[in-house]
C-alpha cells in the first residue's frame, strides 16, 4: 500500500489521543513525529511547485531559504529532544556519543548553516542551498546507539526508526550536489533523491506507528461504537 501524506498527519493524530489516555510513552515524541510530518509535507509541496514551475523570483528565494533554513533547526531539535529522552529511558544512563557535551557544537554548526543556508537561497536561489550537514549524520547514529540501550522496546523500535529516517534525509541530501554536477536542472537532481525521500518518509511513518498499537486503537473504536448503540439495540 503506498503511503500518503494524510497517512502520517492521521497516524500522529491517534498517537496523540492513546498517549493522552494512557501516558504510557513520552508525549512529546508524538508532537514531534507529526510536527515534523507537517513540515515535510509543506517543503515537498513548495519544492514541487517551485520547481516545476521554475519560479526564480527573490520572494520565492526568500521563502525558500527560510523554510529550509527552519528545517535545518527545528530537524535538529527534534533530534536533541529525542536524544535526551532515549538516554533517559537507558538503565545506565548512558550519554552516547557524549551527546550532551557535543551538542552544544552541534547546534553552533546547525545555527551557522540555518543563517548560511538563508544568505545563499537569496544570493543564489534556494535549488543551490547545501545539504544538511555533519550533525544530522550524527544525530542519526546517537538515535541508532541509544535504540540499542534502551530499556522500553516500545521506545527502542521508535529510535530505531527515527533514526534511520534522519540518516536517509542526510543521505539524500549529501547527495544532491554531486547530481547537480551531471545534471543541469534542479528538478531533475530532486526527482533522483525521491526513492531516498520515500523510504525515509516511510520511515518517519513507521516511527509514529511504533509509538502506538494500532490495533489497540481499532478495538478501543469498536468497543466504543458498541457500548454506544447497545441502548439502541435494547430498547428496540
Amino acid at each position: 500500500m503506498a503511503l500518503r501524506d494524510s497517512d502520517i498527519s492521521l497516524l500522529s493524530v491517534l498517537v496523540l489521543r492513546d498517549q493522552k489516555g494512557t501516558g504510557d510513552q513520552p508525549l512529546p515524541e508524538a508532537f514531534w513525529v507529526g510536527g515534523m510530518g507537517v513540515y515535510f509535507v509543506a517543503l515537498s509541496v513548495f519544492l514541487a511547485v517551485a520547481l516545476t514551475l521554475e519560479i526564480n523570483a527573490l520572494s520565492i528565494n526568500i521563502l525558500g531559504g527560510l523554510i529550509i533554513s527552519f528545517g535545518f533547526i527545528l530537524i535538529f531539535l527534534w533530534i536533541d529532544s529525542t536524544v535526551s529522552i532515549a538516554r533517559r529511558s537507558d538503565p545506565l544512563f548512558r550519554d552516547t556519543l557524549r551527546w550532551s557535551k557535543l551538542r552544544y557544537l552541534f547546534w553552533l554548526v546547525t545555527i551557522g548553516g540555518a543563517v548560511g543556508a538563508l544568505f545563499t537561497s537569496i544570493n543564489s536561489g534556494f535549488s543551490t542551498v547545501a545539504g544538511f550537514g555533519g550533525a544530522l549524520f550524527f544525530g542519526a547514529v546517537a538515535l541508532l546507539l541509544s535504540a540499542k540501550r534502551s530499556g522500553d522496546m516500545t521506545l527502542r523500535r521508535h529510535l530505531t526508526w527515527t533514526g534511520l529516517c534522519i540518516f536517509l534525509l542526510w543521505l539524500s541530501s549529501q547527495l544532491e550536489q554531486p547530481l547537480s554536477y551531471h545534471f543541469a536542472d534542479p528538478f531533475i537532481v530532486q526527482s533522483l533523491t525521491v526513492p531516498l525521500v520515500a523510504a525515509g518518509a516511510y520511515s518517519l511513518y513507521r516511527s509514529a506507528k511504533s509509538l502506538v498499537p494500532l490495533g489497540h486503537l481499532m478495538s478501543t473504536d469498536a468497543d466504543a461504537q458498541s457500548i454506544t448503540m447497545s441502548p439502541a439495540g435494547t430498547s428496540s
